[in-house]
């Protein structure tokens, strides 16, 4: 149990004989249990994940831990599948989707423990014969947006801060071919952490991350998927690391400075500010069959997100020692969501270092003023004026490898390796390479 003194806690372990003492001087129990069985809620056993949740959030909000509190709260889920559904109310023991969690420093633990590889990535394997699996019933929906798992912050109330979820595999109820609805969604939360967890196909975006800061680290992403399988939206700080993403969206993973697009039912509206910031490491990452036709991509680095085209944009991202293979291109560095007659504004900085890019089928890096099928030639869209790339190769590539599309008139500059690039473009797309890949 966590015994209160102010806003500090001290765990206490406790008899079951002791527990309604410690509960009647504000004590609290830290320690909850999903079964997966018939036995009775006790208030420290659960039939259901959300039962639980919803007793710690009850917890949290009666005792005015709203953004921090005392001690940590572990939801330790058992090994089995836990069906349910979005679309119909639960019955029978059916968990109801999304799980909401908004309140902080709560632990989400499923049974799997990810299997790691010599460099540390998750292989999607599990250590051991257990696994805690959430599955529903259909297809998860796309209006509303419904993802199996929300963290939110609401504005001027409780936040999800400090949510932990580990150890799960997700599925999206998918049966066929196409993507709906979401693994985990974040909004405006701070200190997420997700890791060891097993996403499989099926997913618009398996992680969809907005003006939080998040470690994302050994998780196991397969099979086809809508958009980025890792989406991660400023303002905030991330870190993605260890994870293995195998044959999904468009992009493995995403970066922008800001996105304004549709939300779960249980998360209020993202005020745009006029500026935003996203930065972070993206590091020791597997990304492989990116192919979609025109720009399958391990890693796109954006100046401008979806629906935010006139907030100024910056990010800053570290990117090192990611093995990126077999993708149509294996990063990208671009505009991403430029409009006509809006700022197009956008600052990026990125610095590369010890990441092996291999079987690229377009190449390994295409820089972009504008938006990549822009630079391509297969559309026209608008290019960004009066902004700055700095990019450090680190000796992962040559410019003289890079694809670009950097002309004048525009007033931006491009700095690479400490050098100002020369206006121009170089770029060699052929849609006929990569024969056979899904278009997007």
């Amino acid at each position: 149990m966590c015994h209160r003194s102010g806003s500090a806690g001290v765990i206490l372990d406790v008899s079951p004989s002791d527990l309604a003492i410690h509960q009647a001087h504000g004590d609290y129990v830290t320690n909850l249990a999903v079964t997966n069985s018939d036995q009775p809620d006790d208030g420290v056993r659960f039939r259901r994940i959300g039962d639980a949740l919803a007793a710690a959030r009850t917890g949290r909000l009666t005792r005015g831990e709203l953004e921090s509190a005392a001690c940590r709260i572990t939801i330790s889920v058992a090994s089995g599948v836990f069906r349910g559904t979005a679309v119909h109310p639960a019955a029978n023991g059916l968990e109801h989707f999304p799980l909401v969690v908004d309140v902080p420093d709560i632990t989400l633990r499923g049974a799997l423990v990810m299997q790691l590889d010599a460099s540390g990535r998750a292989t999607g394997a599990r250590v051991g014969p257990l696994a805690t699996t959430l599955s529903p019933l259909e297809p998860l929906p796309v209006e509303p947006l419904t993802p199996l798992i929300v963290a939110n912050a609401h504005p001027g109330g409780s936040a999800g801060n400090g949510l932990t979820i580990e150890g799960f595999v997700f599925q999206s109820g998918q049966k066929k071919a196409g993507a709906r609805g979401q693994g985990v969604f974040g909004m405006r939360v701070g200190g997420l952490s997700i890791r060891g967890n097993r996403f499989e196909a099926g997913f618009t975006e398996s992680i969809d991350l907005r003006a939080s800061s998040a470690v994302v680290e050994q998780n196991h992403l397969r099979g086809g998927g809508g958009t980025c399988d890792i989406c991660l939206a400023g303002p905030g700080v991330y870190r993605a690391r260890s994870n293995r993403l195998l044959a999904g969206g468009i992009p493995g993973i995403l970066t922008t400075p800001a996105v304004d697009l549709s939300l779960p039912d249980a998360v209020e509206p993202f005020d745009l500010p006029a500026a935003s910031e996203v930065s972070g490491e993206i590091t020791n990452n597997e990304v492989r069959d990116h192919l979609r036709v025109p720009v399958g991509v391990g890693i796109r680095i954006g100046a401008i997100g979806p629906g935010a085209p006139d907030v100024h944009g910056s990010s800053h991202f570290t990117i090192r020692d990611n093995l990126l293979v077999n993708n149509r291109f294996a990063m990208i560095v671009e505009a991403a969501f430029p409009v006509p007659e809006t700022a197009l504004k956008g600052d990026i900085d990125v610095t590369l270092g010890g990441n092996v890019m291999q079987q690229s089928c377009q190449t390994n890096l295409l820089v972009a003023l504008t938006r990549h099928v822009a630079a391509l030639g297969v559309a026209e869209w608008p290019y960004l004026r009066n902004s700055t790339y700095t990019l450090a190769l680190g000796g992962n590539i040559q410019w003289s490898d890079v694809w670009f599309s950097h002309p004048d008139g525009f007033g931006n500059t491009l700095v690479v390796d400490g050098q100002a690039i020369p206006n121009g473009e170089r770029q060699l797309y052929d849609p006929d390479t990569c024969p056979g890949a899904m278009v997007s």
